[in-house]
């Protein structure tokens, strides 16, 4: 995981997938949600979570819900402020307020709409 001491991050990608977390930070940067931290697994995201969860503004969520502590991790995210994009996720974290669904394969144009029905980037 990237060091937090140069900036304090807007928005956390959580996933294992490195090619898929590089394309993200990309289009979120663009954006004007980065500085992007890049966590691979839940115990970096927590550390993240718990450093610079005030000022998170964005987490996408990457990891396999078939992981029981994956949606328990995501079941006790309670950060005012911050929205939530689960990647390959059910269709009832639709349904939470400041949350959304992203499916794979996704474009550019999938990841920004899903931004908007969020209202980001403001």
């Amino acid at each position: 995981m990237t060091d937090m001491m140069t900036s304090v991050p807007k928005t956390l990608i959580v996933s294992n997938n490195m090619i898929e977390a590089d394309d993200l930070t990309e289009m979120l940067t663009d954006q004007g949600l980065g500085p992007v931290m890049h966590a691979r697994d839940l115990n970096d995201a927590s550390r993240v979570l718990t450093e610079a969860g005030g000022n998170l503004r964005l987490m996408m969520c990457g990891l396999s819900l078939h992981l029981h502590e994956v949606n328990e991790f995501l079941a006790e995210i309670d950060l005012p402020g911050m929205s939530l994009v689960v990647i390959d996720g059910p269709e009832e974290f639709s349904e939470r307020e400041g949350a959304g669904v992203l499916l794979r394969p996704f474009s550019t144009r999938d990841v920004m709409a899903a931004l908007s029905r969020l209202g980001l980037p403001d």
